[in-house]
Protein backbone atom coordinates (compact mmCIF):
# COMPACT_ATOMS: atom_id res chain seq x y z
CA UNK A 1 0.00 0.00 0.00
CA UNK A 2 1.21 3.41 -1.52
CA UNK A 3 1.95 5.51 2.29
CA UNK A 4 4.11 8.45 0.74
CA UNK A 5 3.06 11.77 1.71
CA UNK A 6 2.22 13.37 -1.91
CA UNK A 7 0.04 10.11 -2.50
CA UNK A 8 -3.26 11.82 -2.25
CA UNK A 9 -2.15 15.29 -4.38
CA UNK A 10 -0.83 12.86 -7.17
CA UNK A 11 -4.67 11.08 -7.26
CA UNK A 12 -5.99 14.60 -7.46
CA UNK A 13 -4.23 14.91 -10.55
CA UNK A 14 -4.63 11.88 -12.29
CA UNK A 15 -8.43 11.83 -11.65
CA UNK A 16 -8.45 15.51 -12.71
CA UNK A 17 -6.55 14.20 -16.21
CA UNK A 18 -8.90 11.75 -16.71
CA UNK A 19 -12.12 14.13 -16.37
CA UNK A 20 -10.63 16.00 -18.71
CA UNK A 21 -10.05 13.26 -21.15
CA UNK A 22 -14.26 12.40 -20.11
CA UNK A 23 -17.07 14.20 -21.14
CA UNK A 24 -16.80 17.37 -18.98
CA UNK A 25 -18.51 20.00 -18.97
CA UNK A 26 -16.75 22.45 -16.90
CA UNK A 27 -13.81 23.90 -19.02
CA UNK A 28 -10.64 22.36 -19.15
CA UNK A 29 -8.30 25.51 -18.33
CA UNK A 30 -10.44 26.24 -15.27
CA UNK A 31 -10.25 22.51 -13.84
CA UNK A 32 -6.88 22.78 -14.43
CA UNK A 33 -6.83 25.82 -12.08
CA UNK A 34 -8.70 24.77 -9.55
CA UNK A 35 -6.55 21.63 -8.95
CA UNK A 36 -3.50 23.89 -8.72
CA UNK A 37 -5.15 26.08 -6.16
CA UNK A 38 -5.76 22.64 -4.15
CA UNK A 39 -2.41 21.96 -4.44
CA UNK A 40 -1.33 24.70 -3.02
CA UNK A 41 -2.86 24.57 0.08
CA UNK A 42 -1.56 22.51 3.29
CA UNK A 43 -3.52 19.39 2.84
CA UNK A 44 -3.34 19.25 6.43
CA UNK A 45 -5.68 22.11 6.94
CA UNK A 46 -8.40 21.13 4.67
CA UNK A 47 -10.56 19.66 7.32
CA UNK A 48 -13.70 17.50 7.33
CA UNK A 49 -16.40 19.43 7.08
CA UNK A 50 -15.11 22.45 5.06
CA UNK A 51 -15.71 23.97 1.35
CA UNK A 52 -12.37 22.97 0.04
CA UNK A 53 -12.68 19.47 1.76
CA UNK A 54 -15.66 18.31 -1.24
CA UNK A 55 -13.59 18.89 -3.82
CA UNK A 56 -13.03 15.57 -5.68
CA UNK A 57 -11.75 15.87 -9.27
CA UNK A 58 -12.66 12.49 -9.59
CA UNK A 59 -15.83 14.24 -10.69
CA UNK A 60 -16.73 17.38 -13.00
CA UNK A 61 -17.03 20.61 -11.19
CA UNK A 62 -19.43 22.28 -12.46
CA UNK A 63 -21.73 19.32 -12.76
CA UNK A 64 -21.52 18.82 -9.02
CA UNK A 65 -22.09 21.51 -7.65
CA UNK A 66 -25.22 20.26 -5.51
CA UNK A 67 -24.06 16.78 -4.99
CA UNK A 68 -21.75 15.52 -2.30
CA UNK A 69 -18.60 17.09 -3.92
CA UNK A 70 -17.75 20.93 -4.57
CA UNK A 71 -20.77 21.45 -1.96
CA UNK A 72 -19.58 25.25 -1.50
CA UNK A 73 -16.56 27.35 -2.86
CA UNK A 74 -17.18 27.32 -6.12
CA UNK A 75 -20.30 29.01 -8.61
CA UNK A 76 -20.43 28.31 -12.21
CA UNK A 77 -22.34 29.54 -14.58
CA UNK A 78 -22.72 29.20 -19.00
CA UNK A 79 -20.30 31.05 -21.60
CA UNK A 80 -21.07 32.40 -25.05
CA UNK A 81 -19.70 28.99 -26.33
CA UNK A 82 -21.66 26.95 -24.13
CA UNK A 83 -18.95 25.68 -21.72
CA UNK A 84 -19.10 26.22 -17.88
CA UNK A 85 -16.95 28.67 -16.42
CA UNK A 86 -16.45 28.91 -12.69
CA UNK A 87 -17.46 32.70 -11.82
CA UNK A 88 -16.88 32.45 -8.14
CA UNK A 89 -14.11 30.82 -5.94
CA UNK A 90 -15.41 31.86 -2.32
CA UNK A 91 -13.87 29.47 0.44
CA UNK A 92 -14.83 29.47 4.04
CA UNK A 93 -12.70 31.02 7.23
CA UNK A 94 -11.43 26.80 8.11
CA UNK A 95 -8.01 28.19 8.29
CA UNK A 96 -6.29 27.07 5.35
CA UNK A 97 -3.09 27.45 4.87
CA UNK A 98 -0.80 28.00 2.11
CA UNK A 99 -0.02 29.80 -0.79
CA UNK A 100 -2.40 31.59 -2.96
CA UNK A 101 -1.46 29.39 -6.31
CA UNK A 102 -0.59 31.80 -9.56
CA UNK A 103 -2.86 29.09 -11.47
CA UNK A 104 -6.00 31.62 -10.12
CA UNK A 105 -5.06 33.80 -12.87
CA UNK A 106 -6.25 30.98 -15.32
CA UNK A 107 -10.03 31.17 -14.01
CA UNK A 108 -10.63 33.80 -16.85
CA UNK A 109 -14.11 34.32 -16.04
CA UNK A 110 -14.17 34.86 -12.42
CA UNK A 111 -16.32 37.66 -11.24
CA UNK A 112 -15.68 36.73 -6.80
CA UNK A 113 -12.54 35.41 -5.76
CA UNK A 114 -13.31 35.30 -1.99
CA UNK A 115 -10.87 33.88 0.50
CA UNK A 116 -10.58 36.41 3.65
CA UNK A 117 -10.37 35.07 6.88
CA UNK A 118 -7.62 32.13 6.35
CA UNK A 119 -4.08 32.15 6.89
CA UNK A 120 -2.49 31.59 3.24
CA UNK A 121 0.92 33.31 3.08
CA UNK A 122 3.35 34.27 0.39
CA UNK A 123 2.92 36.89 -1.91
CA UNK A 124 0.31 37.86 -3.56
CA UNK A 125 -0.22 36.77 -7.35
CA UNK A 126 0.03 39.18 -10.13
CA UNK A 127 -1.61 37.06 -12.27
CA UNK A 128 -4.74 38.20 -10.42
CA UNK A 129 -4.71 41.06 -12.53
CA UNK A 130 -5.48 38.44 -15.68
CA UNK A 131 -9.22 38.36 -14.05
CA UNK A 132 -10.25 40.95 -16.31
CA UNK A 133 -13.92 40.16 -15.19
CA UNK A 134 -13.42 40.10 -11.78
CA UNK A 135 -15.65 42.48 -9.13
CA UNK A 136 -14.96 41.69 -6.08
CA UNK A 137 -11.49 40.69 -4.72
CA UNK A 138 -11.33 39.65 -1.00
CA UNK A 139 -7.58 38.29 0.71
CA UNK A 140 -8.70 40.18 3.86
CA UNK A 141 -7.40 38.54 7.00
CA UNK A 142 -4.61 36.34 5.97
CA UNK A 143 -1.05 36.39 6.55
CA UNK A 144 -0.12 37.56 2.84
CA UNK A 145 3.70 39.53 2.63
CA UNK A 146 5.75 41.90 0.22
CA UNK A 147 4.52 44.36 -2.04
CA UNK A 148 1.47 44.88 -4.25
CA UNK A 149 2.10 43.98 -8.02
CA UNK A 150 2.02 46.84 -9.60
CA UNK A 151 0.52 44.75 -12.98
CA UNK A 152 -2.34 43.49 -10.78
CA UNK A 153 -4.64 46.44 -11.03
CA UNK A 154 -4.16 47.29 -14.06
CA UNK A 155 -6.54 44.78 -15.64
CA UNK A 156 -9.44 45.04 -12.89
CA UNK A 157 -11.06 47.81 -14.71
CA UNK A 158 -14.41 45.96 -13.81
CA UNK A 159 -13.40 45.17 -9.76
CA UNK A 160 -15.78 46.93 -7.58
CA UNK A 161 -14.76 45.55 -4.21
CA UNK A 162 -11.33 45.40 -3.02
CA UNK A 163 -10.73 43.77 0.24
CA UNK A 164 -6.73 43.41 1.22
CA UNK A 165 -7.11 44.45 4.67
CA UNK A 166 -5.25 42.70 7.80
CA UNK A 167 -2.66 41.23 6.66
CA UNK A 168 1.37 41.72 6.10
CA UNK A 169 1.85 43.60 2.93
CA UNK A 170 4.43 46.19 2.54
CA UNK A 171 6.09 48.89 0.17
CA UNK A 172 4.23 51.79 -1.44
CA UNK A 173 0.93 51.24 -2.90
CA UNK A 174 0.94 50.67 -6.98
CA UNK A 175 -0.25 54.20 -8.27
CA UNK A 176 -2.29 51.89 -11.02
CA UNK A 177 -4.60 51.43 -8.19
CA UNK A 178 -5.87 54.29 -9.31
CA UNK A 179 -6.81 52.82 -12.88
CA UNK A 180 -9.61 50.89 -11.16
CA UNK A 181 -12.23 52.91 -12.49
CA UNK A 182 -15.13 51.22 -11.02
CA UNK A 183 -13.95 50.62 -7.62
CA UNK A 184 -16.63 51.64 -4.83
CA UNK A 185 -15.28 49.97 -1.43
CA UNK A 186 -11.06 49.85 -1.01
CA UNK A 187 -10.16 48.27 2.48
CA UNK A 188 -6.31 48.34 3.00
CA UNK A 189 -6.37 48.81 6.47
CA UNK A 190 -3.79 47.30 8.85
CA UNK A 191 -0.89 46.36 6.70
CA UNK A 192 2.26 47.92 6.74
CA UNK A 193 2.31 50.17 3.53
CA UNK A 194 4.53 53.40 3.99
CA UNK A 195 4.32 56.25 1.75
CA UNK A 196 2.70 59.23 0.40
CA UNK A 197 -1.05 58.73 0.44
CA UNK A 198 -2.16 57.74 -3.26
CA UNK A 199 -3.79 59.89 -5.17
CA UNK A 200 -7.25 58.57 -5.65
CA UNK A 201 -9.36 61.38 -6.71
CA UNK A 202 -9.93 59.76 -10.38
CA UNK A 203 -11.78 56.84 -8.70
CA UNK A 204 -15.22 58.47 -9.60
CA UNK A 205 -17.26 55.61 -7.94
CA UNK A 206 -15.62 55.48 -4.87
CA UNK A 207 -17.56 55.72 -1.30
CA UNK A 208 -15.55 53.83 1.23
CA UNK A 209 -11.41 54.31 1.97
CA UNK A 210 -9.64 52.69 4.84
CA UNK A 211 -6.11 53.10 4.99
CA UNK A 212 -5.85 53.19 8.47
CA UNK A 213 -3.14 51.06 10.58
CA UNK A 214 -0.33 51.11 7.88
CA UNK A 215 2.87 54.00 7.62
CA UNK A 216 1.55 55.93 5.67
CA UNK A 217 3.50 59.80 5.97
CA UNK A 218 3.12 63.04 4.30
CA UNK A 219 -0.08 65.68 4.99
CA UNK A 220 -3.52 64.80 4.73
CA UNK A 221 -5.07 64.81 1.10
CA UNK A 222 -5.74 67.60 -1.35
CA UNK A 223 -7.89 65.76 -3.60
CA UNK A 224 -10.59 63.18 -2.63
CA UNK A 225 -12.53 61.14 -4.93
CA UNK A 226 -16.17 62.85 -5.73
CA UNK A 227 -18.36 60.55 -4.21
CA UNK A 228 -16.59 59.16 -1.23
CA UNK A 229 -18.92 58.83 1.91
CA UNK A 230 -16.09 57.51 4.68
CA UNK A 231 -12.34 58.02 4.96
CA UNK A 232 -9.99 56.44 7.60
CA UNK A 233 -6.64 57.53 7.40
CA UNK A 234 -6.39 56.59 11.37
CA UNK A 235 -3.03 55.46 13.10
CA UNK A 236 -0.72 56.22 10.10
CA UNK A 237 2.57 58.57 10.28
CA UNK A 238 0.51 62.09 8.54
CA UNK A 239 1.70 65.40 9.69
CA UNK A 240 0.86 68.83 9.18
CA UNK A 241 -2.14 70.95 9.94
CA UNK A 242 -6.35 70.78 9.08
CA UNK A 243 -6.13 73.98 7.03
CA UNK A 244 -9.34 75.61 4.97
CA UNK A 245 -7.47 74.22 1.77
CA UNK A 246 -8.12 70.92 3.12
CA UNK A 247 -11.64 71.59 4.59
CA UNK A 248 -12.26 72.46 0.94
CA UNK A 249 -10.85 69.48 -0.58
CA UNK A 250 -13.01 67.40 1.44
CA UNK A 251 -15.93 66.49 -1.04
CA UNK A 252 -19.41 67.68 -0.25
CA UNK A 253 -20.48 63.55 -0.14
CA UNK A 254 -18.20 62.69 2.99
CA UNK A 255 -19.97 61.64 5.94
CA UNK A 256 -17.29 60.02 8.02
CA UNK A 257 -13.70 61.11 8.44
CA UNK A 258 -10.99 59.42 10.76
CA UNK A 259 -7.39 61.18 10.94
CA UNK A 260 -6.94 59.95 14.76
CA UNK A 261 -3.73 58.76 16.07
CA UNK A 262 -1.21 60.62 13.31
CA UNK A 263 1.52 63.39 13.90
CA UNK A 264 -0.82 65.88 12.61
CA UNK A 265 -0.73 69.16 14.62
CA UNK A 266 -0.67 73.19 14.42
CA UNK A 267 -4.09 74.80 13.46
CA UNK A 268 -7.33 73.02 12.79
CA UNK A 269 -9.70 74.88 10.00
CA UNK A 270 -12.85 76.10 12.43
CA UNK A 271 -14.59 75.87 8.84
CA UNK A 272 -14.52 71.86 9.16
CA UNK A 273 -17.16 71.93 10.99
CA UNK A 274 -19.64 74.06 8.93
CA UNK A 275 -19.13 70.62 5.85
CA UNK A 276 -22.76 70.37 4.59
CA UNK A 277 -22.74 66.67 5.16
CA UNK A 278 -19.92 65.71 7.46
CA UNK A 279 -21.04 64.02 10.58
CA UNK A 280 -18.81 61.65 12.29
CA UNK A 281 -15.30 63.80 12.95
CA UNK A 282 -12.34 61.93 14.52
CA UNK A 283 -9.10 64.07 15.23
CA UNK A 284 -7.74 62.44 18.38
CA UNK A 285 -4.20 61.47 19.48
CA UNK A 286 -2.79 63.99 17.37
CA UNK A 287 -1.10 67.32 18.36
CA UNK A 288 -3.45 70.04 17.24
CA UNK A 289 -2.86 73.24 18.74
CA UNK A 290 -5.88 75.83 18.01
CA UNK A 291 -8.63 76.34 16.33
CA UNK A 292 -8.60 79.69 13.84
CA UNK A 293 -10.70 81.41 11.43
CA UNK A 294 -13.87 81.11 13.34
CA UNK A 295 -16.23 83.42 11.58
CA UNK A 296 -17.67 86.23 12.77
CA UNK A 297 -21.08 85.46 14.83
CA UNK A 298 -20.23 82.90 18.20
CA UNK A 299 -22.30 80.19 16.12
CA UNK A 300 -21.30 80.34 13.07
CA UNK A 301 -24.55 79.71 11.82
CA UNK A 302 -24.29 76.14 13.11
CA UNK A 303 -27.84 75.41 12.78
CA UNK A 304 -27.46 73.45 9.38
CA UNK A 305 -24.20 71.36 10.62
CA UNK A 306 -24.57 67.72 10.25
CA UNK A 307 -22.27 66.80 12.79
CA UNK A 308 -23.35 63.78 14.91
CA UNK A 309 -20.23 62.54 16.96
CA UNK A 310 -16.82 64.83 17.31
CA UNK A 311 -13.68 63.39 19.18
CA UNK A 312 -10.91 65.85 18.59
CA UNK A 313 -9.49 63.88 22.60
CA UNK A 314 -5.59 63.90 23.44
CA UNK A 315 -4.61 67.02 21.10
CA UNK A 316 -3.26 70.69 22.32
CA UNK A 317 -6.19 72.47 21.42
CA UNK A 318 -6.14 75.47 23.39
CA UNK A 319 -8.35 78.63 23.66
CA UNK A 320 -11.88 79.62 25.18
CA UNK A 321 -14.07 76.54 24.98
CA UNK A 322 -16.20 77.25 21.98
CA UNK A 323 -19.95 77.60 22.04
CA UNK A 324 -20.17 76.34 18.89
CA UNK A 325 -20.43 72.53 19.60
CA UNK A 326 -22.90 73.36 22.43
CA UNK A 327 -25.80 74.67 19.73
CA UNK A 328 -25.10 72.18 16.21
CA UNK A 329 -28.59 70.44 16.45
CA UNK A 330 -27.83 66.64 15.83
CA UNK A 331 -24.47 66.55 17.86
CA UNK A 332 -24.85 63.88 20.58
CA UNK A 333 -21.63 62.81 21.13
CA UNK A 334 -18.47 65.37 21.94
CA UNK A 335 -15.38 64.30 23.23
CA UNK A 336 -12.78 67.01 23.86
CA UNK A 337 -10.62 65.70 26.73
CA UNK A 338 -7.08 66.10 27.31
CA UNK A 339 -6.44 69.56 25.42
CA UNK A 340 -5.73 72.77 27.08
CA UNK A 341 -9.27 74.57 26.64
CA UNK A 342 -10.06 76.98 29.23
CA UNK A 343 -12.91 79.32 30.75
CA UNK A 344 -15.82 78.78 32.16
CA UNK A 345 -18.61 76.34 30.67
CA UNK A 346 -21.25 78.01 28.61
CA UNK A 347 -24.43 77.24 29.95
CA UNK A 348 -25.36 76.29 26.68
CA UNK A 349 -23.71 72.54 27.09
CA UNK A 350 -26.27 71.70 29.95
CA UNK A 351 -28.94 73.40 27.88
CA UNK A 352 -28.11 71.06 25.07
CA UNK A 353 -27.77 67.93 26.98
CA UNK A 354 -31.18 68.38 29.00
CA UNK A 355 -33.29 69.30 25.02
CA UNK A 356 -35.96 68.51 24.26
CA UNK A 357 -36.66 71.18 21.87
CA UNK A 358 -37.62 69.60 18.63
CA UNK A 359 -34.74 69.70 16.25
CA UNK A 360 -32.40 69.80 18.58
CA UNK A 361 -30.89 66.30 19.61
CA UNK A 362 -29.30 65.85 23.25
CA UNK A 363 -26.09 65.70 23.61
CA UNK A 364 -25.52 62.36 25.46
CA UNK A 365 -21.87 62.00 25.40
CA UNK A 366 -20.01 65.28 26.74
CA UNK A 367 -16.25 64.60 27.75
CA UNK A 368 -14.90 67.86 28.80
CA UNK A 369 -11.88 66.45 31.55
CA UNK A 370 -8.33 67.07 31.30
CA UNK A 371 -8.62 70.58 30.67
CA UNK A 372 -8.27 73.84 32.19
CA UNK A 373 -11.92 74.51 32.23
CA UNK A 374 -13.24 77.38 35.41
CA UNK A 375 -16.32 77.47 37.07
CA UNK A 376 -18.91 78.06 38.47
CA UNK A 377 -20.66 75.40 36.85
CA UNK A 378 -24.16 76.61 35.60
CA UNK A 379 -26.99 75.54 37.90
CA UNK A 380 -28.83 73.78 34.92
CA UNK A 381 -25.45 71.37 35.05
CA UNK A 382 -27.18 70.10 38.23
CA UNK A 383 -30.10 68.54 36.60
CA UNK A 384 -28.27 66.54 34.60
CA UNK A 385 -28.24 62.57 35.10
CA UNK A 386 -25.77 59.80 34.41
CA UNK A 387 -29.19 57.68 33.07
CA UNK A 388 -29.70 60.31 29.92
CA UNK A 389 -25.82 62.03 29.72
CA UNK A 390 -22.24 60.47 29.61
CA UNK A 391 -20.35 63.36 30.98
CA UNK A 392 -16.72 64.21 32.75
CA UNK A 393 -15.66 67.32 34.32
CA UNK A 394 -12.76 65.95 36.09
CA UNK A 395 -8.85 67.19 36.02
CA UNK A 396 -9.56 70.75 35.27
CA UNK A 397 -9.61 73.88 37.12
CA UNK A 398 -12.72 74.14 38.98
CA UNK A 399 -12.80 75.56 42.13
CA UNK A 400 -15.87 73.27 43.14
CA UNK A 401 -16.89 69.99 41.39
CA UNK A 402 -18.26 68.03 44.54
CA UNK A 403 -17.89 64.24 44.11
CA UNK A 404 -21.60 63.72 44.69
CA UNK A 405 -22.19 65.05 41.33
CA UNK A 406 -21.48 61.94 38.44
CA UNK A 407 -19.25 64.22 36.46
CA UNK A 408 -17.04 65.06 38.89
CA UNK A 409 -16.19 61.12 40.13
CA UNK A 410 -13.52 59.67 39.41
CA UNK A 411 -10.15 62.29 39.82
CA UNK A 412 -9.60 65.41 41.26
CA UNK A 413 -9.55 68.75 39.84
CA UNK A 414 -5.86 70.38 38.81
CA UNK A 415 -3.70 71.99 41.75
CA UNK A 416 -4.48 75.54 41.94
CA UNK A 417 -0.26 76.44 40.84
CA UNK A 418 -0.51 74.33 37.53
CA UNK A 419 -4.02 76.73 36.65
CA UNK A 420 -2.33 79.46 37.56
CA UNK A 421 0.68 78.22 35.75
CA UNK A 422 -1.35 78.23 32.31
CA UNK A 423 -2.56 81.48 33.42
CA UNK A 424 -6.34 80.24 34.38
CA UNK A 425 -8.19 82.72 37.26
CA UNK A 426 -9.11 80.42 39.79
Amino acid sequence: MVNHPLFPLLLVWFFGAYILKSSAITDPSDVHALIQVKLAVDPSTIREGSCMATWNFSVDPCDNLFGMYFSCGIACSRDRNGAQRVTRLKLDGSGYSGTLSPAVGNLSSLQQLQIEGNTFSGSVPSSIGQLHQLVILDLSENLFTGRLPSSIFEGLRTLQILNINGNLLSGTLPITVSSIVNLVKCRLQNNQFTGYLPDLSSLKQLRLLDLSGNRFYGSLPLKFPPSLFSASFRNNLLRGGFTKQHVRALNPALVVLDVSTNRLSGPVDASLFQHPSLQQLILANNSFTMLINELSGEDMHMEKSQMVAIDMSNNRIGGLLPRMFAVMPNLSSLSLSNNAFYGQINVSYAIKALSERAGMQPLQRMMLNGNYLTGPLPSLFMKLSPENTMASLVDNCLPSCPSRLFFCQGADQKPISLCRLYNVNV
